[in-house]
């Protein structure tokens, strides 16, 4: 019987000898970048960024959203092995730019269509892969009147070719302000979000499931963010800090527990170090392996960069169960496609890490304007 360790390792070797670099003229040169701390800037100060549920009777949206490129490139297929990188990613644009989601092969890194956004006044702000390659459940909010406003949710579905086949109403309620850090279970049919309310300092951590939105909340000033749902959509894992200070740690909440308490709702399954700032946290649908990741050192732009640490661990029902790897490179998040470990450092580079070895091979992953990458 094959370990944990060897299913992953054959998994990094199919993709990293299917994506090179050489292969991705079209991820090159532009700056761009994924979730950065704050995902709301462009709408919101720092210390609230995000929403609530409400209803989206929203007819279907006209063919004339859905577009491909005039001359859509043939995508190379990437190999069905277990584990691999998705097929394809999604491209977010800054809000401010009001442009349309780009829809890129991950094997060619050629654009194969754009979306664009079905609600005039609204732009596209985030997205929440599914374990389909090919469906992502896609956010968009009134880029004019804050934290209040609605967010809007719908299920985008692609073709095998990377042309998309539909962009439906995910489902009710809609979200009555912006919501964060969106997490899919694997089929689609669970939604997780991080809250920060419009009228209030807390944060409320989500999830809507057959229509229902249940909610805990996380009081001010603890932060939760980067959302990890378990494939079925019974746990959901995420990094918690306290704003403005130090001390972080990975929690898993029951997502079958009544609402209120996260912290009663959940179990505390690592703690960063005590000088690690900006945690990051990405834990497989599994939830059998958890990569996390902090920053030490710099503190000004006059004297050097951070320190990026990366460290990937075998979890289960009580926390830690053993060390797959710990280094340090660039970077600035942790974040997963499919079963690969991806480390993104803003304006710079993406990285494609060895989830047994930790070692890394970089993809320059960017475009201009990007405010996301979903991969």
């Amino acid at each position: 019987m094959r370990s944990l360790e060897d299913e992953l390792r054959e998994a990094y070797r199919a993709v990293t000898g299917t994506v090179r670099e050489q292969d991705l003229p079209g991820l090159y040169e532009q700056r761009a970048r994924r979730r950065r701390r704050s995902r709301f800037s462009a709408f919101a100060p720092l210390a609230a960024a995000a929403a609530v549920m409400v209803a989206v009777g929203f007819g279907l949206v006209m063919p004339e959203l859905l577009s491909a490129p005039g001359r859509p490139a043939a995508p190379t297929a990437i190999p069905a092995t277990p584990r691999t990188t998705p097929p394809f990613m999604i491209i977010v644009n800054t809000p401010n730019a009001r442009r349309p989601l780009v829809v890129v092969s991950a094997a060619t890194g050629r654009t194969t269509a754009t979306v664009a956004v079905p609600r005039k006044g609204t732009v596209w702000f985030d997205v929440a892969p599914t374990a389909s390659g090919t469906r992502f459940i896609v956010a968009a909010t009134p880029l004019r009147g804050g934290l209040c406003n609605p967010t809007y949710l719908y299920m985008l579905t692609l073709s095998a070719s990377g042309v998309p086949a539909s962009l439906r109403p995910w489902t009710v309620p809609v979200v009555h302000a912006e919501i964060d850090s969106l997490s899919a279970s694997a089929d689609g049919g669970t939604l997780a979000f991080v809250q920060t309310a419009c009228r209030g300092p807390d944060q409320q951590i989500g999830i809507i499931r057959g229509g229902r939105m249940k909610t805990w909340r996380e009081p001010y000033p603890l932060f939760a963010d980067d959302l990890s749902l378990s494939a079925g959509g019974s746990k959901l894992g995420y990094a918690e800090s306290a704003v403005a200070g130090r001390g972080a740690r990975v929690r898993v909440l029951d997502t079958g527990s009544a609402p209120g308490s996260a912290t009663a709702a959940s179990t505390i399954v690592y703690t960063y170090p005590a000088a690690g700032r900006a945690p990051s946290a990405a834990i497989g649908p599994d939830f059998t392996t958890m990569y996390v990741s902090w920053l030490t050192g710099y503190v000004s732009w006059l004297t050097g960069r951070d320190t990026f640490h990366l460290a990937g661990y075998r979890i289960g029902a009580d926390g830690v169960q053993g060390t797959l790897f710990s280094r340090t490179m660039p970077g600035e998040m942790v974040s997963l496609a499919g079963g690969q470990v991806l480390v993104w450092d803003p304006g710079v580079s993406l990285y494609l890490v060895d989830p047994v070895t930790g070692k890394a091979t970089r993809i320059r992953t960017a475009w201009t304007n990007a405010w996301g990458i979903f991969w």
